[in-house]
């Protein structure tokens, strides 16, 4: 489990990050979902848009860790999402995002259980 120091740098550093990806999923789902084989830019720029909404609690909340629960709540919806994406010539790129999403999801819980005992 990481230390509360780090717990709480890595909430802020997640929160930077969705910043960019949330960000260029509002702005620019055409070219976001061109990467990973998507042209629906409805359902990106809402991804987006719902990564956005979670950064003034990842960056600034003074309790992070409900944030983090959320972060990793939304990447479970989000790999619902591309697996419910009927197959197409992308599908194997779609599901090593989907792995990977899985994996930072488990990192996103991680942090957010050791900021949670820390009261953070």
């Amino acid at each position: 489990m990481p230390s509360t120091a780090a717990a709480r740098r890595t909430a802020i550093g997640v929160g930077v990050l969705t910043t960019g990806l949330g960000g260029a999923l509002a702005v620019a789902p055409e070219a976001c979902g061109a990467a990973v084989g998507l042209t629906d830019t409805a359902g990106l720029r809402t991804i987006g848009v719902a990564d956005l909404a979670l950064v003034p609690g990842l960056v600034r909340g003074p309790r992070r860790w409900p944030w983090m629960v959320a972060r990793g709540t939304l990447n479970v919806g989000i790999v619902a999402y591309l697996l419910g994406r009927p197959p197409g010539p992308d599908t194997t790129r779609r599901r090593v995002l989907c792995g990977v999403l899985a994996g930072v999801t488990v990192q996103d819980l991680r942090v957010a259980v050791a900021l949670r005992r820390a009261g953070a």
